[in-house]
């Protein structure tokens, strides 16, 4: 059973942190189009457990029609989409940390950065990271 420490330490030797603070890190993947995306990784908890979120903002909620959101997250295989505090999309997937492991880790980072790109370079153009 991984605890939140040995994640980060995982993550830290992986990648290069941009924020590493006590309950969440980011980073910022890079791909070969030139293009990146941040993802946000966020220790939470939630039914007397612990649970790890990965996150990457989209576009702002007015580039992406409501029912076209609801209607992408039946397509999605691992996350989904969903409006922030500050009215933005976001692409997020929650796994719980007691069962994780680096693959576990490392499918949805990749799945979550890939597909969060995609969908900004789809409906806003952007490529804010």
């Amino acid at each position: 059973m991984p605890t939140w420490k040995e994640i980060k330490d995982y993550a830290r030797s992986q990648y290069k942190l941009m924020e590493d603070e006590e309950r969440y890190f980011s980073l910022v993947f890079g791909f070969k189009d030139g293009r990146s995306q941040k993802i946000f990784v966020r220790l939470f908890d939630a039914f007397d457990m612990e649970w790890v979120e990965f996150r990457s903002v989209v576009c702002p909620g007015d580039k992406m029609p409501h029912k076209v959101a609801l209607r992408k997250n039946e397509e999605f295989a691992c996350g989904a989409l969903a409006l922030d505090n500050d009215g933005d999309y976001v692409f997020l997937y929650n796994a719980p940390l007691p069962t994780m492991d680096p693959e576990e880790f490392e499918l949805p980072l990749h799945v979550i950065a890939r597909t969060a790109d995609n969908l900004e370079s789809n409906y806003s153009g952007d490529d804010d990271f």
